[in-house]
C-alpha cells in the first residue's frame, strides 16, 4: 500500500493555525517597518537637498532704495524677502520672508511667523524684493 493519505479539514488548519500564532510566532512589532521607514526617509531627504537650491545673492540695493521699499511694504502690508549682508555657513547669504510691522530710527521689525519678530538695522539689509 502506498502513503497513507493526510486528510485535514478547514477545522484542522484553523487550529494549527491557531497554535502557531499563540505559541510559535512571535511579533517582531515595528521592527519589521525599520527598513522601509529608513528606505522612505532617505529618500525623502535627497528629495529635500534636491529642492533647496541656494538662493541667489542679489545686487546690493542703496539705502535709499531700502527704505523706499520697506515704507511702501509697511503702507501696503504687503510681504518682503530680504537679504542681509552676513552669510551663513557655506557661504550661504542669510535671508528671510515676512511682513514690516514697524521702524524705529534705522530699525525695522519684520514679523516671520505668528510668534516670531526679528529686528534688523537697515544697513544690515543687502536687497528687499515686495512679496505679493
Amino acid at each position: 500500500m502506498g502513503a497513507p493519505m493526510m486528510t485535514t479539514n478547514r477545522d484542522d488548519a484553523e487550529k494549527l493555525a491557531e497554535q502557531f500564532f499563540k505559541h510559535d510566532y512571535h511579533d517582531r512589532g515595528m521592527l519589521k517597518w525599520a527598513g522601509y521607514f529608513l528606505s522612505d526617509h532617505t529618500s525623502a531627504l535627497k528629495q529635500n537637498q534636491k529642492d533647496e537650491q541656494p538662493e541667489v545673492l542679489l545686487a546690493v540695493q542703496p539705502l535709499v532704495e531700502v527704505s523706499r521699499l520697506l515704507a511702501d511694504a509697511w503702507e501696503h502690508h504687503l510681504n518682503v524677502h530680504l537679504q542681509l549682508n552676513q552669510l551663513q555657513e557655506s557661504e550661504i547669504v542669510e535671508s528671510m520672508t515676512g511682513l514690516v510691522i514697524g521702524f524705529y530710527d534705522n530699525v525695522i521689525g519684520i514679523q516671520i511667523t505668528d510668534e516670531k519678530i526679528n529686528s534688523i538695522e537697515l544697513t544690515e539689509i543687502r536687497n528687499v524684493a515686495l512679496v505679493k
